[in-house]
C-alpha cells in the first residue's frame, strides 16, 4: 500500500511537471507571437508613413510641375512675341531703307539703316542659333531650302508651340 501511494504520487508528479512543461512551451509560443504581431504592426505603421510621405512627396512635385509648364507657356508666348515684334521691325526698317535710298530723299544717308540692321541680323542669327528645333527632318529642309523668309519660318514656329 505505501508502495502503490508512492507510486501514485510520483505519477501525479510526473503528470504535473508534463502539464507545467506544455503551459511553460504554450506561453512561450504565444509570446513569440505577440512579439511577432508587434513587429508586424510597426512594419505596418513603418509602411503607412512612408506612403503618406511618398503622397506629399508626389504633390509638390505635381504642383512644380505645373508651376513649371505655366512657366514655359508663358515663356513660349513670349517668344512668340517677341518673334514677331522682331519681323515687324525688319519689315519696317527695310521699308525705311527703301524709302531713305530713293531718288526722293535726297539728303538721307544709308550709314544708320545699314547699322541697324547689321545689329538685327545680329539678333536674329543669335536667335536661330539658339532656337530649338523640334525634329531633324524640318532642321534639314530649312538647310535645303535657304530661301525659307523669316515669316515662314515664324509660322512653323508658331505651329510647332501650338501642337
Amino acid at each position: 500500500m505505501f508502495f502503490s501511494r508512492a507510486e501514485e504520487l510520483e505519477t501525479t508528479l510526473v503528470e504535473l511537471v508534463k502539464e507545467d512543461n506544455r503551459r511553460l512551451l504554450s506561453a512561450k509560443v504565444l509570446e513569440r507571437m505577440e512579439q511577432e504581431q508587434r513587429i508586424t504592426e510597426d512594419a505596418r505603421r513603418n509602411v503607412e508613413k512612408d506612403a503618406a510621405a511618398q503622397r506629399f512627396a508626389v504633390t509638390m512635385l505635381q504642383e512644380k510641375y505645373e508651376k513649371a509648364m505655366d512657366s514655359i507657356a508663358r515663356m513660349e508666348k513670349r517668344v512668340v512675341m517677341a518673334e514677331s515684334m522682331l519681323e515687324a521691325t525688319l519689315k519696317y526698317e527695310s521699308g525705311q531703307a527703301e524709302a531713305l535710298s530713293s531718288p526722293r530723299t535726297p539728303h538721307a544717308t544709308l550709314d544708320s539703316p545699314r547699322r541697324k540692321a547689321g545689329l538685327l541680323s545680329f539678333g536674329l542669327g543669335w536667335r536661330d542659333k539658339n532656337k530649338a528645333k523640334p525634329d531633324f527632318e524640318e532642321s534639314t529642309d530649312r538647310k535645303s531650302n535657304p530661301s525659307t523668309t523669316l515669316g515662314e519660318t515664324n509660322s512653323v514656329n508658331e505651329q510647332t508651340l501650338l501642337n
